[in-house]
C-alpha cells in the first residue's frame, strides 16, 4: 500500500531534525518537509497547493471567529516566546516599566500578529489601556518583520512617510517600539535604543510562573479538503511531531556546546517548566489557549468570542476516532 504524500511548509526548527533526517517518520505518510523560515506562514495562506503548513495562531483564531474554516488547527505549537523583551525605548527616555507607557506613542510592526497580541496583553496586565496609546504601525527597521497593517482600530494609524519606526524613536516622534526583534542599531556600542525592561529574563520567568504558561505564537493547519478526505492525517502529523520533539529532547544535553551557557539555560528552564517546556496538545495548553482567545476578544480582534474547547475540537474528534 502506497503512502499518502504530504508536503509540510514550516520554519526550520531544531527539534524537527529527527523528522527531517528520517530518524522519525509519520505513520502512513510520505511526509516531506519544506523548511522555509522567512516564507512559511505567508505561503501556507496564499498557496492553495500547500495542504499542511505553519499558521499564525492569533490570525487563525480571528478567521474562526469570522466562520472561516479553511484550515483545521492541530495543537502543535512550533514556536513560543515571552514578550517582555520586545519593548524598546530611547536610552534617555526615563521610561523603565510597562506602566510608564500609559498614554504614550508606540510604534509596532504589525497589529494582528500573535506576538503583538501577547505584548498588548502584557500592557493590559500592567493596567495600561491600549486604547489610550497612540499607535503607529509600519516597518521598524533592522531584523523586525514587516506585515501589512490590516484593519487598524481608531487609535492606531499606518506609518506612510516611508521612514522606519526606529528612526522615529530616535527622533523622539514615538516614545517606544513594540516589535519581535531588536531594531536597527540596537547592538551598536552606546546605542540610543535600549530595552524598556533590561532584566527581561527575570520578568519573563515571573510572568511564566504566575500565569502557568509559555505563550505560543504559531500552530500547524491542515486545509479542510484534506482533513475531510483523510482525517487520520491530523493524528499522524501530531504523533510524528511529538516523536521528533521527544528524540530532540533526549539528545539536547549532548548538543549544549552550541552556546557557552546553554546547559545552564536548559537546566533553569527545566526547573521552572519540567522536561517539556513546549508541550503540544490541548490539555497541557488549555490555560494558554483560553487566555489568547480572551485577549483577542478584549482587544477587538474577534468577530465573536471563542471558547478554548472549540479551537481544536475537530482535531480532538479525529484523535478519538
Amino acid at each position: 500500500m502506497s503512502k499518502l504524500t504530504v508536503t509540510l511548509v514550516i520554519k526550520d526548527y531544531d527539534y524537527l531534525a529527527p523528522l527531517a533526517c528520517g530518524d522519525v517518520v509519520a505513520e502512513d505518510l510520505d511526509l516531506r518537509l519544506d523548511r522555509d523560515t522567512p516564507g512559511a506562514l505567508d505561503r501556507t495562506l496564499s498557496d492553495h497547493s500547500i495542504q499542511v503548513g505553519e499558521l499564525s495562531f492569533a490570525r487563525h483564531l480571528t478567521r474562526l471567529s469570522h466562520d472561516d474554516h479553511t484550515f483545521v488547527g492541530i495543537p502543535i505549537f512550533p514556536t513560543r516566546a515571552f514578550r517582555q523583551r520586545c519593548f524598546f525605548v530611547r536610552r534617555d527616555s526615563g521610561l523603565s516599566s510597562l506602566k510608564d507607557l500609559a498614554g504614550k506613542r508606540i510604534g509596532t510592526n504589525a497589529w494582528n500578529a500573535t506576538g503583538n497580541t501577547w505584548s498588548r496583553a502584557l500592557l493590559r496586565d500592567a493596567g495600561v489601556s491600549i486604547e489610550g496609546i497612540s499607535w503607529v504601525v509600519g516597518p521598524v527597521g533592522g531584523g523586525s518583520s514587516v506585515s501589512p497593517p490590516g484593519n487598524l482600530p481608531p487609535y492606531a494609524r499606518a506609518e506612510t512617510s516611508g521612514r522606519p519606526l526606529s528612526d522615529l524613536l530616535v527622533a523622539g516622534e514615538v516614545d517606544a517600539l513594540m516589535c519581535p526583534w531588536p531594531p536597527a542599531g540596537f547592538y551598536e556600542p552606546d546605542s540610543p535604543i535600549v530595552r524598556l525592561i533590561p532584566d527581561y529574563r527575570r520578568a519573563e520567568q515571573e510572568y511564566g510562573r504566575r500565569t502557568g504558561f509559555y505563550p505560543a505564537h504559531h500552530i500547524i493547519g491542515i486545509r479542510r479538503e484534506l482533513f475531510e478526505r483523510e482525517p487520520w492525517v491530523a493524528r499522524s502529523l501530531f504523533l510524528a511531531f511529538e516523536a521528533s520533539k521527544s528524540r530532540w529532547q533526549a539528545d539536547r544535553y549532548y548538543l549544549a556546546e552550541t552556546a557557552p551557557w546553554l546547559m545552564a539555560d536548559m537546566e533553569e528552564s527545566i526547573a521552572i517548566w519540567g522536561e517539556d517546556w513546549q508541550p503540544n496538545g490541548v490539555e497541557a495548553n488549555r490555560t494558554m489557549i483560553r487566555t489568547l482567545c480572551n485577549e483577542l476578544d478584549a482587544q477587538g480582534l474577534l468577530a465573536k468570542p471563542l471558547s478554548d474547547a472549540s479551537v481544536f475540537a475537530e482535531f480532538e474528534q479525529a484523535m478519538n476516532t
